[in-house]
Parts: structure tokens; sequence; C-alpha cells
């Protein structure tokens, strides 16, 4: 694909305002041009884009009897439709239509309709062999096999249309690629298209959860625009097959290895080497297979969506690959390791030829995006497995060794702690936040420019977060709902952020100073949410949550009794902690840091007592535990303004490096900057201040033994002697949260206070 704008899928007016990539809107005030947020994060080439060259480790070599893979690093502008009215049939024609490139119905969409104009990085793949041109194609033989078809009953009226394909796709899949053959085509009762398909399930972990690689959209060669969720996948070769060879051994085409295709297992490297663009140097060094995985599955006389009144059978490998390090320099193509979309245009696959000469059958361009994984995988931390949840047939398909890893890794202690799954909308976030940071212009704003670029304009939701506070002792608030509240607090967004790799760089930079990923600081930070609300429920289910971790329904799990419990890792300790913990030592900091009221109830014949929950306390705690480890995203860091130097011993201009110093001075000078500060009341500011900015003590090192006494314990005691003792306990049940989810597996409970400090 050129560079310039002809060449794009939409007209320069439809993507272009005064040479701005812009999105349109069409209502009562008519068409205007609006510019595009998302345009402005991803920049077109020859509109300010400047998109590194694949990494040395993907550049395709020349391979004997093989045609090489181009190579690009353009970008690719489409205008996707939103907003439809009408029926079903309407909105899937009209669905993401390119404007400039549009098939049937394309023009039937509501006036009323928005579109949006979206780019991303390309890459031009080598694709399905054998793409020819339709025109290239035998007329007679073409309209030959038409007539057969509908001898045999197929109405082939609506082929070509609406998503469907055309006969003369079906001709070449048949007769040119060879991915299908047609079997019973003289009888209308026995007609049936065979495929055999081999799909790979490309696995990545994003922001700590597995996702899937998926093209959810797919540009066909003859102008049609197809919006469907589809992994790479390829269609086997037919190979030395007839009519008598199949009357001889009907049975062969369902075989899980059918002697009628190409090789199964020989398909995967082209698979992705054609749909991907990976050679299998890169392949080698980037995935490893998951081969406990893999399945073999056929679907019989389903209805094809691709040609309509044609039954199919389907015979499908599943094999499932992982990229073995999503931070590596060598993945960003594919849109790590933050998850972004990406587009591969397969073979001669050219906008700029559709108005031309037509483009090949074959042929196409498609839009990438990561999505969750929604299967149970057995590798690596963010699965849940536990023995007897290994589906039997994928055990009885292995022998020996293979089978004893397998349920070995269903025991792996890493398997059965799951990580917190990012709200949905992440990823929406991350792009909003991307394109203010990426936008030029105007005034910088102290301390820090990135801040407020990803701030400005949030609010905490106060509602949420004071729903939280009242509910947090209610036996029926569950810990699934206290998660999904805790997306009230804008900067958690702030946990997604990651500065890009300087060119020359082995592996990508991390925004995070703690020297852990984006992913692990994220969890750690709910995991210390999650602590909270357990204790705040002691005398509810807090003691076993806080102890023993959650199920995978996030019901707290009970009964732990011995060492040999496969529920959760080192029972043994987990129990301990349980039974000897100082549970009553707890409530009382609770007490002494005003996060509970004892409320006295008298009686005629006995006064009575309970704690009850101090809501404006703990909404001060809940804001605080949101806000307190963000600056160890260092693309946020502030600078030290002239007129507060020297501050903590940073001079002026200086970047404040320790994060809690960097949160320190924000709040002190910038309060206004962190929406989950500025909105308390003074007395509980003061009490959030006094935790990160007048103790200036850090708990967590000094238990741990990361720095040395005298430098930490130098000032405390002049700060204890004027501290109050609510806020003595305020901050020592803030480090006792943070502690506790320091591991970053909030679902397996505190892991790090009941399993490694001194009781466990």
């Amino acid at each position: 694909m050129g560079n310039s704008a002809s060449s794009w899928p939409c007209s320069t007016k439809s993507c272009f305002h005064n040479g701005v990539p812009t999105e349109t809107i069409d209502d009562e005030n008519g068409v205007r041009p609006v510019l595009s947020d998302f345009m402005r994060a991803m920049p077109v080439q020859g509109a300010g884009c400047s998109l590194p060259a694949p990494p040395p480790d993907v550049q395709m070599q020349d391979q004997p009897g093989s045609e090489k893979s181009r190579q690009s690093a353009c970008c690719v502008v489409y205008i996707e439709r939103i907003g439809h009215r009408g029926g079903p049939g309407a909105a899937s024609a009209a669905v993401s239509t390119v404007s400039g490139f549009s098939g049937s119905g394309g023009s039937q969409n509501s006036s009323k309709a928005r579109t949006k104009a979206a780019g991303m990085s390309m890459r031009q793949t080598m694709g399905v062999r054998k793409s020819v041109p339709p025109e290239k194609l035998d007329e007679a033989k073409v309209a030959s096999f038409k007539e057969s078809l509908r001898r045999a009953g197929i109405d082939t009226s609506s082929w070509g249309y609406r998503g469907a394909k055309s006969v003369e796709h079906l001709y070449w899949e048949t007769y040119h690629q060879r991915g299908c053959i047609i079997i019973g085509l003289n009888d209308a009762n026995k007609i049936k298209r065979v495929t055999r398909l081999l799909k790979i399930r490309l696995v990545a972990e994003i922001f700590g959860m597995d996702h899937v690689l998926y093209s959810r959209m797919q540009f066909m060669h003859d102008g049609q625009t197809v919006e469907r969720k589809q992994v790479p996948l390829k269609k086997l070769k037919w190979e030395n097959v007839d009519d008598a060879k199949l009357a001889e051994a009907p049975a062969a085409i369902y075989a899980e290895d059918s002697p009628f295709t190409e090789p199964w297992r020989g398909g995967c490297k082209k698979t992705l080497e054609e749909r991907l663009g990976m050679n299998s140097t890169w392949q080698a060094l980037h995935l490893i297979e998951e081969p406990e995985m893999y399945k073999y599955s056929t679907e019989d006389n389903l209805k094809s969506d691709g040609y309509p009144g044609l039954n199919t059978l389907y015979c499908i490998h599943e094999v499932t690959f992982r990229v073995r390090d999503p931070a590596h320099a060598g993945v960003q193509i594919i849109g790590l390791p933050e998850g972004q979309e990406f587009a591969t245009a397969e073979g001669d696959f050219n906008f700029g030829q559709h108005d031309q000469d037509g483009l090949s059958i074959g042929t196409q361009l498609n839009i990438w995006t990561w999505m969750r994984d929604s299967m149970v995988v057995l590798t690596r931390s963010t699965s849940a497995v536990t023995p007897g949840k290994i589906a039997s047939d994928v055990v009885k398909r292995l022998d020996g060794k293979d089978q004893q890893a397998v349920l070995a890794r269903s025991e792996s202690p890493a398997l059965r702690i799951r990580r917190v799954p990012l709200p949905d909308r992440s990823a929406r976030v991350l792009r909003e936040m991307q394109a203010r940071l990426c936008k030029r212009g105007g005034a910088e704003r102290a301390p820090s420019n990135a801040l407020w670029s990803c701030l400005d304009g949030t609010r905490t939701d106060w509602t949420t977060v004071r729903r939280m506070a009242s509910r947090i002792a209610d036996p029926t608030y569950t810990l699934r709902q206290f998660n999904s509240d805790l997306a009230a607090f804008p900067e958690l967004n702030l946990y997604l952020l990651e500065e890009k790799p300087k060119i020359g760089d082995a592996r990508p930079s991390t925004g995070m100073s703690s020297g852990r990923t984006i992913g692990d600081e994220y969890q750690r930070t709910i995991g210390a949410f999650f602590a909270i609300y357990w204790m705040m429920r002691i005398d509810i289910d807090g003691q076993d949550g806080f102890a023993c971790g959650v199920d995978e329904n996030w019901q707290p799990i009970t009964g732990v009794v011995d060492k040999e419990d496969l529920r959760v890792t080192q029972p043994e300790k987990r129990t301990a902690f349980q039974k000897n913990a100082k549970w009553d030592f707890f409530k009382k900091l609770l007490l002494d840091a005003g996060l509970f009221d004892e409320k006295v109830t008298k009686g005629v014949f006995k006064t009575t007592s309970k704690l009850v929950v101090n809501e404006k306390r703990l909404v001060s705690l809940l804001a605080l535990t949101a806000i307190h480890d963000i600056m160890k995203m260092r693309v946020i860091l502030p600078e030290v303004q002239i007129q507060h130097a020297p501050y903590h011993g940073y001079a002026s201009a200086d970047t404040i490096g320790d994060h809690d110093h960097a949160l320190s001075y924000v709040m002190e000078h910038y309060p206004t900057a962190l929406p989950s500060f500025r909105d308390l009341d003074e007395v509980e500011k003061r009490s959030v201040q006094f935790t990160q900015c007048n103790l200036c003590f850090n708990h967590g090192w000094f238990v741990q033994a990361e720095a040395t006494p005298g430098a930490m314990l130098s000032s405390l005691k002049q700060v204890l002697s004027g501290a109050s003792g609510a806020d003595l306990s305020f901050y020592f049940f803030h480090w006792l949260t943070d502690i506790s989810g320091a591991e970053g597996r909030p679902l397996a409970g505190a892991e790090k206070l009941t399993v490694k400090f001194p009781l466990a």
C-alpha cells in the first residue's frame, strides 16, 4: 500500500479536513467534519506518521519455492460506520462499510448513521497462494459450475452480497486453492462442501490477563466488508483425491489425519506466515506451542454463512501457541505489549487497485484485535485449573510423560491463583490517555503535563465510592461487586500506562519504577483494596478471604484443614495464620484508625456495644489506596518548580524519581490534579497527607530490609511526637493492606502476609 491518500480505503474528502484526519457526523446540522481523537493518537503516514521498521528478527527471508513476503510499515485508515438505525439486515449490510469501497447495500444505511475514522499500522503479508483475479477465471467452467449448483438445488442469487461469497469465489476455492471439495454435486439431497480447517489460537498475556488474537473485520477483494471474530486459519489443501478414492474410504473424510489433505502439523507455520507475515525464525524466537490444548472436532451439515444454502462439513484442527514474552521488542508488530489493533494486507490486496483492475480472489485486509481469553488455559499464573477440571478427552489423548506433565501442571500452585481481570473499558481508556499524551501544542502545565493530560476533566464517582463504604460490611455485598465498583477511581487507569521503547532497546522499557510489569502493579493495588474489603468484614467472611482467598466464583474458600488441600497454595501456612492471627488486634487497629466507631447501647439490664463503619474515614482510605502508587508510572512524574526548590533533595527542574516523594509533592502543591484527593474534606486530606507527606517513612522498606535503618528512622521520632494516634493507626493499617496485596495475585488472599511473614 502506498503513502498517497488515493491508496487508502477512503476518499481524501472522507478522511481529511484541511489535511487533518477527521470523522463526520450527519445530523440535523448537516454533514460536518470532526477531528478524531483516535487519529491524533495514530497519525497516518504522510501526515506526521513515523512508524518503526519491523525488528531484524521479523524480516522475511527468501525461501526456496516461495514468494518473499513483503513487509510494510505504513498505516491504514478506514471509515467505520456506527449507530445504524433499521433492521438487522440493513445494519449488517452497512456496518463498517468503507467510504469509496462499499459493497452492495453500503448506501442503504440511515442518514443518521455516524462514522468514525480509524487508523493503525499495517503490514503486507504473503497471504493465500493461488490468488486469481476474477477475470482470469475460465468463464465457461465457472458457468458450468454454477449450473451444476443450480441443478443440485442451490440458489446462488444471493451469493456475492451482504457478506456472502460469490460463485466465482467457491469455484476458485475448490479448483484453484483446493481448500475444499464438493461431494454429491449431482444429487440435490447429498451435495455438501467439505473443508478441513487449521485454526491457530495465538495467546498473549496483556496486563496480567490472557488474550487471544482475532480478526474482527475483513475487507474482501470484491469490496465487501465482513465483521466477525475469526482466529488466524488456513484451509488445508486437498491432495490425491477423486471420486473413486472417496467412495472406497468415505470415513477418511472425517478422520483426524486424513490421507486426502496436506498434514495439519506442517500447516501451523504456514498459517502464521501467510496470515500474519511471521517467518519460521520469528516463530521460533517468540512462540511456544501448548500441545495439551490441541483439539480436533467435526461440525457436519452446517449452513454456511459464506455460501447460503450449501451444507458444509468442517473438520477443524485447533492449535494453541503462546507468545513467550509479550514485552519483547520483536512482538510489537502484532500490537504487544498493550494489545493494540493492527492490520495485515494479504497477497496483492491494495485499495488503490480496486477501482482499476480489480483485486484477486483470495486477497483481503484484516483488522486484528486482542480479546480476553474465555477459555481455561493450562499455563502460567493467569489460569485457574484444579485436578478434575482438565477435559478428560484432552488427557486421554496423551500418553506417559505427556499425560503426567499435564496433570502436574494442573496441580501447579501458580495455576490455581488467578488475577483480577481488567475492566472491559480498559482498552478504550488506554487509547484515550495515549491520545492525550501524543497531542502536542499549548503551554506545559506544571508539575507534569502528562499527569494533567491523563486526568484533566476526569471525576471520581463519589456516589459509587460512598456506596462502597456504606455496604462494605453488608453480607450481601460481594467481592465481585466491590471489584466492579473500584472503577469509580479514575487514577486506577494510570496503571495502564506504559512508556514506548527507545529505538535500539532490546526490550521495551516499562512505565513502572518498581521493577515490575504494569500488570503486576495493577494487581498489587487491587490486592490492597481486597485486603481492606476482607478486614472490614472480619466477623463476616473476611478471615476466610484474607487467609485463603476465593474460589472460581469469587466466594471465600473455607474449610482448609490440612496440607493436602489443593484449593490453595501452602495450605498449612494459611490455616496456621487463620488460627493464630490476632484478629482482635486487627479490629483494634481499625478502631484506632477511625475506620470503625464503637456504638454503645445502654439497656435496662446490660450495656452492649458494636462496631459500625465510619464511612467518611473509609472513603479516605479507599481514595488513598487508589492513588498511593500511581507515581511508579515514570511518564507522569512531576518536576520540582523553582518556587518549591529544593524539595527532599531535588533541585529546581529535577524530576522527582522517588514515587512517594513525587506523590507528596503533587498533593502538597497541586492537589487539584488528583480527582480522588482534591474532593476530600480538609480533615481527611490531612490524614492522607500524613501517610505520604509528613511521615516520610516507608514501613514496607523497613520491614523488608530494603533500606538502612539509620536513613529511614532519622526523622521519624520528630514526626511521631506531633502525630495523632488516629493518623498513626491509619498509616499502619494502610501499610498492612498494601503489603497484603504485594504478591500481585488478589484472588489468592493476602498472600504476602499469610504465607511469607514470620507468623506464617
